[in-house]
């Protein structure tokens, strides 16, 4: 997920000799922001609202919204400020309840930037996440984010400036005087976006619990529960008389919801991370939320996940067993095309970017099995 920015963060070299475009500037308005967003109804009292990545400008994010008799759970605060305010105002739409508490999945900025946002509309908010998800948060400072961001904001221009310089785009495409203009209008956006991302306040949760949590509202039972996803130490959220499990980022999904998971994790946690699959399957829940894209109805996306998960594992488990060392010929060995089309219906074979999942995944899962020390150059 962290490396998604370089997708997303377009870039050029600015000079006398661009092509000049069109204004672009980073979406402020919360009226159109609420506009952007996607409502759906999940149960009684339950929503989902979920922020394009083009609002983002990071990912697509999911916020579920729980109306219980007196108060709101929030589950997830969204990337930017202007989205959280959007979906505070839908909140004020349905109900005048206040949000009592708000829950961070993960440490990663599209899951807690919008927790200023929360506690300046709804004074004495309790935030709840991991134990060691708030350890993350507090070593992170006001840098962190913002390093990254631009960063990617950096490779991208640099990339484009090779472009200009070529008149070829990496792909080998040429780059047209429109694509030119396009990209110096995501640059613009880009860099207005890392600019904010460095002004924005973190505000830490300040209620932890360590492997599970439970507490009711009225009559409905919460339960938080600790588990690895493309971050350590992540939470999810059951609703166990709802049937309804929202996951953060332990189940990744794409956007529109079609195909497979789009990233991995930085760390190479991989064998628990399959663990805590397992142990979402195992729950009685109807309704599954990922960290983005559409709710699910149903655990097919889930069990092709942890079929995909376990094959590249004992593929690369055993390769390794065959004596393979270097990382090239572990990922050769790793054939998982066939669970990949089943991601995709009708498509003859899996595209280039679950081929580097997979390739990534496999990398991953050799260090995690040699305690890092496998030879991944």
């Amino acid at each position: 997920m962290l490396g998604r920015i370089a997708g997303l963060l377009l870039g050029l070299c600015v000079s006398s000799t661009l092509v000049q475009a069109a204004p672009a500037a980073l979406e402020v308005s919360v009226a159109r922001a609420e506009a952007a967003l996607q409502k759906e109804k999940l149960g009684e009292g339950i929503y989902l609202f979920r922020a394009p990545s083009d609002l983002e400008q990071w990912t697509s994010t999911n916020s579920v919204v729980i109306v219980n008799d007196d108060e709101v759970v929030v589950f997830d605060s969204c990337t930017r400020a202007v989205t959280a305010r959007a979906v505070i105002a839908e909140i004020r739409k349905l109900t005048p309840k206040p949000v009592r508490l708000l829950i961070n999945s993960h440490w990663h900025q599209d899951h807690w930037s919008g927790n200023g946002e929360y506690a300046k509309a709804f004074p004495g908010l309790r935030i709840v996440a991991s134990a060691q998800t708030r350890a993350f948060m507090a070593h992170m400072g006001p840098n962190f984010f913002a390093d990254e961001t631009s960063s990617g904001v950096k490779q991208q221009r640099d990339a484009l400036a090779e472009a200009v310089k070529t008149g070829k785009l990496p792909d080998g495409a040429a780059l047209t005087a429109e694509e030119r203009s396009r990209r110096e209008q995501e640059l613009v956006i880009a860099e207005q976006f890392s600019a904010e991302v460095a002004t924005l306040p973190r505000v830490l949760p300040n209620l932890v619990y360590t492997g599970e949590m439970a507490f009711w509202s009225g009559s409905r039972e919460l339960r938080l529960l600790s588990v690895t996803g493309d971050a350590t130490a992540s939470t999810v959220l059951y609703l166990p008389g709802d049937k309804l499990l929202v996951t953060g980022d332990a189940l990744v999904s794409p956007e529109d919801g079609a195909g497979p998971p789009p990233w991995t994790t930085t760390t190479y946690d991989i064998s628990r991370w399959l663990d805590s699959l397992r142990r979402l399957e195992a729950l009685d829940a109807e309704i599954i939320v990922p960290g983005q894209g559409p709710a699910q109805h149903d655990k097919v996306y889930l069990r092709r996940t942890i079929e995909l998960f376990t094959a590249v594992i004992d593929q690369v488990h055993a390769a390794l067993d065959r004596g393979l060392v270097k990382l090239a010929d572990v990922q050769a060995a790793v054939d998982v095309d066939r669970i990949g089309l089943a991601y995709t219906p009708g498509a003859t074979k899996p595209d280039a970017a679950f081929h580097q999942w997979v390739g990534t995944l496999s990398k991953k899962a050799m260090q995690e099995s040699l305690d890092g020390a496998a030879n991944v150059k």
